[in-house]
């Protein structure tokens, strides 16, 4: 099997892609696909090359990671928007073959002398007039993407997806005519195809069905509202802070009369959020749970009773325990941690074994760090994590990451970032810093060297940071 083939059998003259006033039919993407595969193919890429692919929400970024696919390479997503050092960092871990750069990452060009990777300008790539080298086979346990899971610090994660991994969860997605993605369907790609929600639920599912795919390259709610009300999008997928804008928007509520599917996800989705959506616009928001690990999704709540604030039930075929920390399942009723099992767990972390064996069992069994409860029907809540990990806007960040840098400044002698709950945004990112440095000083510093939501959009500054007798910081004394 090969992914790159969810393209082929759909019919010529589909559309594929809306991008703007340009309509990118499916034998048009499957064109430019084959023009990309021979440039790739010339240039010695293929079964197990890694290729990197630096583009946003655009032809360009579905083009690049077909290829890539196609000709049995790895497909790196990297999000266009990071800045150069975090991007470079990016590229020193999965160390790929080549880049791609699209429209939103011809930034890139300006600094290929400082890197040591080709790099392929993907508008410099002239369709050719035949169809290119066929799609190479690749086994199902064959790795079709690296996907970041905790930044570009020295403790990063990249997780190993397989052809099979993430070809299963589309099919699940899809397989129910009622309640699945089908060819009829319009899909809103806002979010992030860098992130695996984007990239498998939203794009390749899509994708995979022969459904229509509006790009949107940066999220603007009231953008989006007119996308959606105009081409009659059927099916959107966003993260709670979208959705908390979209029930604010300035614009009429009858946006969202074409839509049968919204789910949301990423993220716990606040009561308030799904309780104004669904009185402004008349659309229940499914929500659903998923990590990059699980491909992603484990449990969703499309086609049965919403029950807000629930993730929904396992989706069949994936097995889902609580469990306490010796691997106990809880009694009925009570909390544990959230562990899954089923075909779209990962084949581990790259280059990370212990990492890999501290989550993983032999037999297949995921620890999330997820603490949840299961309700008498089998809706799954969530009420913890386990891990440290702060989620803004639907996008992990990781403390040791940020600490990592801002220990990086001069005058910074101590630091410990942790989250807290912000109305917009669902998490913000605090930094706790002992030392000489001040907020101006910092906040410029590192937003030269991290994405956006990353950054602290606090400082608090102390004499001293909590210390355990083993020298560990102690994160919790200052959540």
């Amino acid at each position: 099997m090969n992914l790159a083939t969810i393209i082929e059998a759909h019919d010529a003259g589909r559309p594929a892609l809306i991008d703007g006033d340009e309509t990118i039919s499916y034998g048009e993407l499957r064109h430019r696909v084959a023009s990309l595969r021979t440039r790739l193919a010339d240039d010695d890429i293929g079964p197990d090359s890694r290729v990197a692919v630096l583009a946003g929400n655009e032809p360009d970024f579905v083009v690049g990671a077909l290829a890539a696919l196609g000709v049995g390479a790895i497909g790196v997503p990297i999000r266009p928007t990071s800045p150069l050092p975090e991007v470079t960092r990016t590229l020193e871990i999965v160390e790929p073959d080549t880049i791609l750069v699209g429209e939103s990452g011809r930034w890139l060009l300006e600094h290929d002398d400082e890197l040591t990777t080709p790099v392929i300008d993907l508008s410099a790539i002239d369709p050719s007039t035949d169809d290119g080298p066929g799609i190479v086979e690749r086994d199902d346990d064959d790795l079709a993407f690296l996907m970041l899971t905790s930044g570009v610090s020295s403790d990063a994660k990249v997780a190993m997806l397989s052809h099979h991994n993430l070809a299963w969860v589309q099919e699940a997605i899809s397989k129910d005519p009622e309640v699945g993605l089908s060819a009829d369907d319009i899909t809103l790609g806002v979010l992030s195809f860098s992130h695996i929600f984007g990239l498998n639920v939203v794009l390749l599912a899509s994708l995979r069905v022969g459904a229509c795919v509006v790009l949107q390259r940066r999220f603007d709610e009231v953008r989006s509202l007119e996308l959606i009300r105009d081409h009659r999008i059927t099916s959107i997928s966003g993260a709670p802070p979208m959705w908390q804008r979209w029930a604010a928007a300035d614009a009429p509520d009858d946006c969202l009369e074409s839509v049968r599917h919204a789910a949301s996800g990423a993220a716990a989705l606040p009561i308030e959020v799904f309780t104004a959506i669904r009185d402004r616009y008349g659309v229940e928001i499914a929500e659903g749970y998923g990590l990059t690990e699980t491909s992603p999704v484990v449990t969703w709540s499309r086609g049965m009773t919403v029950k807000p604030t629930s993730v929904g039930r396992p989706l069949p075929g994936v097995d889902v325990v609580l469990a306490e920390a010796d691997g106990t399942p809880v009694e009925p009723g009570d909390t544990g941690e959230v562990v899954v099992r089923g075909p779209g767990i990962f084949k581990g972390y790259l280059d990370a074994p212990e990492a890999t064996e501290a989550v993983l069992t032999e037999d297949g069994w995921f620890w999330t760090g997820d603490v949840g409860v299961f309700d008498e029907d089998g809706y799954l809540y969530l009420v913890d994590r386990i891990k440290d990990i702060i989620i803004v806007s639907g996008f992990n960040v990781y403390p040791a990451e940020v600490e990592s840098v801002l220990m990086e400044h001069p005058q910074v002698k101590g630091a410990v970032v942790v989250g807290t709950a912000d109305a917009e945004t669902g998490e913000a990112v605090v930094a706790h810093v002992s030392g000489t440095a001040d907020r101006d000083d910092l906040d410029a510093f590192v937003h030269a060297r991290l994405s956006r939501y990353k950054c602290p959009t606090e400082y608090r500054f102390v004499d001293e940071l909590p210390v355990a007798p083993t020298g560990k910081l102690i994160r919790r004394e200052l959540r």
